[in-house]
Protein backbone atom coordinates (compact mmCIF):
# COMPACT_ATOMS: atom_id res chain seq x y z
CA UNK A 1 0.00 0.00 0.00
CA UNK A 2 2.46 2.42 0.83
CA UNK A 3 4.34 1.50 -2.54
CA UNK A 4 2.20 2.39 -4.55
CA UNK A 5 1.55 6.81 -4.94
CA UNK A 6 -2.41 6.23 -4.92
CA UNK A 7 -1.77 4.77 -1.66
CA UNK A 8 0.39 7.44 -0.70
CA UNK A 9 -1.96 10.08 -1.84
CA UNK A 10 -4.59 8.90 0.35
CA UNK A 11 -2.75 7.86 3.59
CA UNK A 12 -1.61 11.34 3.23
CA UNK A 13 -4.94 13.16 5.38
CA UNK A 14 -7.71 12.53 6.85
CA UNK A 15 -10.73 13.18 4.08
CA UNK A 16 -14.16 14.03 4.46
CA UNK A 17 -17.06 11.66 3.44
CA UNK A 18 -19.82 14.15 1.24
CA UNK A 19 -20.94 16.57 4.25
CA UNK A 20 -19.38 14.90 7.19
CA UNK A 21 -16.33 17.01 8.21
CA UNK A 22 -15.25 14.34 11.19
CA UNK A 23 -12.71 12.22 8.71
CA UNK A 24 -12.50 9.19 7.20
CA UNK A 25 -9.17 7.81 7.01
CA UNK A 26 -6.82 5.28 5.68
CA UNK A 27 -4.16 3.58 7.37
CA UNK A 28 -1.85 0.49 6.95
CA UNK A 29 -1.11 -1.26 10.26
CA UNK A 30 0.44 -4.53 10.90
CA UNK A 31 0.23 -4.85 6.83
CA UNK A 32 -3.02 -4.83 6.72
CA UNK A 33 -5.03 -1.93 5.00
CA UNK A 34 -7.79 -0.32 7.69
CA UNK A 35 -10.35 2.64 6.09
CA UNK A 36 -11.54 4.54 9.91
CA UNK A 37 -14.81 6.06 9.73
CA UNK A 38 -17.41 7.29 11.72
CA UNK A 39 -19.95 5.06 10.83
CA UNK A 40 -17.30 1.80 11.62
CA UNK A 41 -13.97 0.13 10.56
CA UNK A 42 -13.20 -1.27 7.27
CA UNK A 43 -10.91 -2.31 4.75
CA UNK A 44 -9.58 -0.76 1.77
CA UNK A 45 -7.34 -1.77 -1.66
CA UNK A 46 -6.47 -1.37 -5.13
CA UNK A 47 -9.15 -2.33 -8.32
CA UNK A 48 -6.15 -3.83 -10.15
CA UNK A 49 -7.85 -2.78 -13.74
CA UNK A 50 -7.69 0.77 -12.75
CA UNK A 51 -4.93 3.24 -11.07
CA UNK A 52 -6.49 5.58 -10.01
CA UNK A 53 -9.56 3.80 -7.88
CA UNK A 54 -9.56 2.51 -4.27
CA UNK A 55 -12.01 -0.06 -3.10
CA UNK A 56 -13.69 0.41 0.50
CA UNK A 57 -16.09 -2.34 2.40
CA UNK A 58 -17.27 -0.67 5.77
CA UNK A 59 -20.27 -0.31 6.86
CA UNK A 60 -21.62 -3.94 4.54
CA UNK A 61 -21.02 -1.89 1.77
CA UNK A 62 -18.59 -1.91 -1.14
CA UNK A 63 -17.59 1.75 -2.12
CA UNK A 64 -15.47 2.90 -5.42
CA UNK A 65 -13.45 5.69 -4.57
CA UNK A 66 -12.46 7.47 -8.15
CA UNK A 67 -9.31 9.91 -7.00
CA UNK A 68 -9.21 12.92 -9.65
CA UNK A 69 -5.30 13.39 -10.75
CA UNK A 70 -5.54 17.11 -11.19
CA UNK A 71 -7.36 17.68 -7.78
CA UNK A 72 -7.13 16.74 -4.31
CA UNK A 73 -10.69 14.77 -3.97
CA UNK A 74 -12.11 11.73 -5.20
CA UNK A 75 -16.15 10.37 -5.54
CA UNK A 76 -17.08 7.51 -4.25
CA UNK A 77 -19.53 5.54 -5.94
CA UNK A 78 -21.94 2.92 -3.80
CA UNK A 79 -21.68 -0.55 -5.25
CA UNK A 80 -24.73 -1.78 -3.84
CA UNK A 81 -27.19 1.61 -4.93
CA UNK A 82 -24.82 3.93 -7.15
CA UNK A 83 -25.40 6.80 -4.77
CA UNK A 84 -21.93 8.68 -4.78
CA UNK A 85 -20.32 10.98 -2.47
CA UNK A 86 -17.36 13.44 -2.73
CA UNK A 87 -14.57 13.86 -0.85
CA UNK A 88 -11.67 16.28 -0.24
CA UNK A 89 -8.97 16.53 1.87
CA UNK A 90 -9.35 18.21 5.73
CA UNK A 91 -6.94 20.65 6.39
CA UNK A 92 -3.93 22.03 5.06
CA UNK A 93 -4.29 20.57 1.04
CA UNK A 94 -1.18 22.46 -0.01
CA UNK A 95 1.15 19.24 0.16
CA UNK A 96 -1.22 17.16 -1.30
CA UNK A 97 -2.37 19.45 -4.20
CA UNK A 98 1.45 20.26 -4.96
CA UNK A 99 2.52 16.45 -5.29
CA UNK A 100 -0.49 15.59 -7.42
CA UNK A 101 1.03 18.48 -9.87
CA UNK A 102 3.78 15.94 -10.55
CA UNK A 103 1.16 12.62 -10.49
CA UNK A 104 0.85 10.39 -7.48
CA UNK A 105 2.95 7.81 -9.43
CA UNK A 106 5.97 9.75 -8.54
CA UNK A 107 5.12 10.20 -4.69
Amino acid sequence: MRSSGLGRVAMAAAWSWGFNREGVRFVVEKGEALFRSPWGQGRWGFVPSRDDVIFVDFAQQMHMLRFDRAHARFVSTRCSDGDTVSGNPLGDTADITRRLEDGWDKW
